[in-house]
This record gives C-alpha cells, sequence and structure tokens, in this order.
C-alpha cells in the first residue's frame, strides 16, 4: 500500500515543496558567521516539524474527516444569499450527503501527502546529520 501511494509522487509538486521548504534552512545556513551545519540542521528539524503538524491535519483530510462538515458549512453559507458560491465545486441545489461525500471520496483518490512526507524525511535527515556528521 506503501508503494502504491509513493507512486502517486509528481515530479512537479515534489520539487515546489522542496524549493520552498528549503529556502529557509538553506539561507539560514549562509548567512550565520559560524556552524552553518550546525543551523542548517537546526531549521531543518524545525521546518521538519511544522511539516509534519501540517501533514497530519492533511492526512485527516484526505482520509475524510472534514467533509460532512463542509458539506454542512457550505449549505449554510449558501443559505444567507450574501455569498455565491463557485458553481465547479461544493454543494449543489439538490445535492444530498451521500453523493457529496462520494464526490470528494472521487477528488481526492490520486492525492499525496507531500507535506507529511517531506517532514518525516527532513526530521530524518536532520538526525542524521545532527548524529553521524557533527558528533
Amino acid at each position: 500500500m506503501i508503494i502504491k501511494k509513493l507512486k502517486n509522487i509528481k515530479p512537479g509538486p515534489l520539487i515546489t515543496h522542496l524549493v520552498i521548504t528549503l529556502a529557509y534552512p538553506a539561507v539560514k545556513a549562509f548567512t550565520v558567521e559560524r556552524n552553518g551545519l550546525v543551523a542548517f540542521t537546526d531549521s531543518l528539524t524545525i521546518v521538519g516539524l511544522i511539516m509534519l503538524v501540517v501533514g497530519i491535519v492533511y492526512a485527516m483530510n484526505l482520509h475524510g474527516d472534514f467533509d460532512i462538515s463542509r458539506y454542512y458549512l457550505q449549505r449554510g453559507v449558501r443559505s444567507f444569499r450574501l455569498f455565491a458560491p463557485r458553481q465547479t465545486e461544493g454543494v449543489k441545489q439538490d445535492q444530498d450527503p451521500a453523493d457529496f461525500l462520494r464526490y470528494c471520496k472521487e477528488k481526492r483518490a490520486n492525492a499525496f501527502n507531500y507535506p507529511l512526507f517531506l517532514g518525516i524525511l527532513y526530521v530524518l535527515a536532520s538526525v542524521v546529520i545532527a548524529f553521524v556528521i557533527l558528533s
């Protein structure tokens, strides 16, 4: 099952996530006067832990934990008439919850959790750097 999920990795979003999340540790490592590798390891650990938290919340979203809440929230917002929901997504006029849940499940069928994957990778990399290279 894990191998099946790893096949869903697309290089474009992965490279984008890597560039954005490694920018701060790289800048921190080059701007510090001494011990650039220690600064890189520390900032990589912080970024990795933040990515883990974001990845856990995103995993909950991918498992459908927020779908029914989203259905009733969109339906309630629609009743105010001040807000015009987008026609391409969201609750249709006569859509029941089962159809909405099925639509949401189909929409995220091939999604991959990049934040969780990279968070685990960054924390492991910072542990390896801290204990193997720096000791």
